[in-house]
């Protein structure tokens, strides 16, 4: 028997999983990631370290002679700075026109493929969080919207769609890379932890979208399923953010972090820079790793 009620104009089901345990598990994840990102960010100071000193200069030392005597960026440039990141660098991948190479000295062009696999996930995680916020405000309460057609089901779609995409495109160009053919293991935990966790947040997704549908108009099977699909999307999505910040993947926020303060410190360049430099030794070495006003 069907466990669909009406809620016009939609069809709906009753949520398998109660509202309020999702809302708890929520705000837990929230607070564990700010407790992370101290603990690991600003604690061990890596929301300050700039990849041309990181591991080169130790902090106390770079705060006590290279920042103290400069002038202070104002809230003015930073919110400028931060917008200037958030439409040019994250949303449309700037941030990706070049990166390191074999060594900090080397700046080489970004791979096309590279650049649109991670385009697709970065508008993937977008779609899905418009989703998630629709369903959250549209969809009556401990009830789940069947239809297609509603906003939160189209842009949960293609936010998945997106995100297995870019996934797919990323994990690809790194097989080339990296020569994996040539017995190399994957390295689950550092480079490929960020593809390879996208993928599953994608297919999981999708999964658990059948399991409710099957469960909702009682198919053969469809309990099993579901139990399996809710599992199947839950332990990625704890696993992405719980994680978050003991993997490579944290760089996405560290690397925004310092684009920020790159834009804002830009005005203040030569004398007032904040990086260190051009004549400090060792750090300029090849006379390419920093660059006057970077």
């Amino acid at each position: 028997m069907a466990r669909t009620v009406a809620c016009p104009p939609y069809t709906c089901v009753d949520s398998p999983v109660d509202w309020f345990a999702i809302d708890v598990l929520a705000i837990a994840t929230i607070l564990w990631i700010l407790f992370t990102f101290w603990y690991k960010g600003v604690r061990a100071y890596n929301v300050a370290r700039y990849p041309q000193i990181h591991m080169m200069v130790a902090y106390p030392e770079w705060e006590r002679k290279l920042l103290r005597e400069k002038p202070k960026i104002g809230a003015g440039r930073a919110i400028a700075a931060f917008f200037r990141t958030l439409f040019v660098d994250v949303l449309a991948m700037g941030i990706l026109k070049c990166e390191y190479g074999k060594s900090e000295s080397e700046v080489v062009k970004t791979r096309t493929a590279k650049r649109v696999a991670k385009l697709l996930i970065v508008w993937g995680f977008v779609f899905a969080g418009i989703a998630t916020t629709l369903a959250y405000l549209m969809f009556p309460h401990n009830k789940i919207v069947l239809d297609l057609y509603h906003p939160a089901r189209l842009f949960g779609m293609l936010g998945g769609v997106f995100m297995v995409i870019g996934a797919l495109i990323w994990l690809s160009v790194r097989y080339k890379e990296v020569n994996y053919r040539g017995g190399r293991w994957w390295d689950l935990t550092g480079a490929d932890y960020l593809p390879i966790m996208v993928l599953l947040l994608g297919v999981s997704g999708f999964v658990l979208q059948a399991a409710i549908l099957a469960w909702a108009y009682d198919w053969p099977g469809a309990e099993a399923f579901l139990i399996f699909a809710t599992h199947f999307h839950a332990v990625p999505i704890a696993a992405f953010f719980w994680l978050f910040f003991w993997t490579k993947a944290d760089h996405i926020i560290y690397r925004i972090l310092w684009r920020i303060y790159d834009y804002a410190d830009k005005e203040l360049a030569g004398a007032n820079t904040r990086l260190p430099p051009t004549t400090l030794k060792p750090l300029n070495k090849t006379g390419k790793e920093i660059q006057p006003g970077y």
